[in-house]
């Protein structure tokens, strides 16, 4: 059954008249016999008691009658609110953030966006870069938010690539490297073999290490006179020690890029369209 057989039905009832529910809808009555018949035998029910008075609904009728009253009534429903929303940016985006990104760049990104699309209903989960990677994968976001150097073959947005620095506190300023505890962390093999590159073209291979297992921990445990790290600026908006920005043998600088992926099929939707053109517009590239 479609909605033209729900039509039919409910003016067929109401007229209790072939002839006249066929004027009324432009039908002619072979086709109209046909549709109701069609009807009957996907319900498995005689819907009208015919005679040459006209049609009368069978108890199956009634029964059928009420809900497809209330079914009718609901598409319209339905149209009338859709129609109301077709310019209205609405709907789920879910999203899986880098933990790091989640933390120091998220919650500006999200406040601009609800503040644009209230209507949006927001799903939006934490995970490490690589893990957000193969939800995307799976299907099961809109979009990920990575850190790192990732094989994407779709949708791909540079967001942000920030210098790695060196970091310590105000009262170890003059005090030597070699003599400070290193504070490291792990993090994605890439970044990982970045510090260990540094470290070894520096000759910088610390006794006294303390390692910990989130970066804003790192941070804290510099502010607090502990040691160095060396971590990317994500980080360091209200670090008050002081920092440099890295930089290898040959003169490269080290870097940390954030990603926006996507699937570009998905990119087609409204809320996940608008989602990219905002973070777009507040990304630092």
């Amino acid at each position: 059954m479609d909605e033209k057989d729900l039509l039919i039905f409910l003016t067929l009832a109401d007229t209790g008249n072939l002839t006249r529910t066929a004027e009324k809808l432009y039908l002619s009555q072979p086709t109209l016999s046909k549709r109701l018949q069609n009807m009957e035998a996907d319900l498995g029910a005689a819907l009208f008691l015919r005679s040459k008075q006209g049609v009368t609904l069978t108890p199956a009728g009634e029964t059928a009658w009420e809900v497809i009253q209330r079914t009718a009534r609901d598409l319209n429903t339905l149209r009338e609110q859709l129609q109301m929303r077709k310019d209205t940016i609405c709907g789920t985006l879910r999203i899986e953030v880098s933990i790091d990104y989640s933390k120091y760049r998220l919650p500006q990104v999200l406040a601009a966006y609800t503040a644009q699309c209230p209507d949006v209903t927001l799903r939006v989960s934490t995970n490490h870069s690589r893990d957000c990677l193969r939800t995307l994968q799976d299907s099961s976001v809109h979009l990920a938010i990575v850190r790192g150097e990732y094989g994407w073959d779709e949708g791909k947005i540079l967001l942000e690539r920030e210098p790695v620095c060196l970091i310590r506190s105000r009262e170890n300023a003059s005090v030597p490297l070699r003599e400070l505890r290193y504070i490291g962390r792990d993090s994605d093999p890439e970044h990982m073999s970045m510090k260990a590159r540094w470290l070894m073209e520096h000759k910088m291979e610390p006794d006294a290490q303390l390692n910990v297992d989130g970066l804003s921990t790192c941070v804290a445990m510099v502010n607090a006179g502990l040691g160095w790290s060396i971590v990317p600026s994500i980080c360091l908006n209200y670090f008050d020690g002081i920092s440099e920005p890295l930089f290898f043998a040959d003169g490269t600088p080290l870097t940390r890029s954030t990603y926006l992926l996507y699937r570009k099929r998905e990119s087609e939707l409204p809320q996940v369209r608008e989602f990219i053109r905002m973070v777009c517009a507040m990304s630092r590239h």
